[in-house]
């Protein structure tokens, strides 16, 4: 998928690295919430898929 520093929102310049701080620090648990933080997928949506499996990833560490 994407290394931490690879962008995965171009239109925002937001790296995988950035979008994973702000799940964590700011405790996200739904897309919207992130869109809100961030404005994540808000211009050409091609990243929607992306950062909803980047989302996924890191509730599911949560769990454990």
């Amino acid at each position: 998928m994407f290394d931490d520093n690879d962008f995965v929102c171009r239109h925002m310049q937001l790296t995988k690295a950035d979008i994973i701080k702000v799940i964590r620090d700011k405790n996200i648990t739904s897309f919207e919430d992130l869109q809100d933080e961030t404005d994540v997928a808000t211009i050409c949506g091609s990243c929607v898929a992306d950062i909803e499996e980047i989302l996924e990833d890191e509730i599911a560490k949560r769990e454990l």
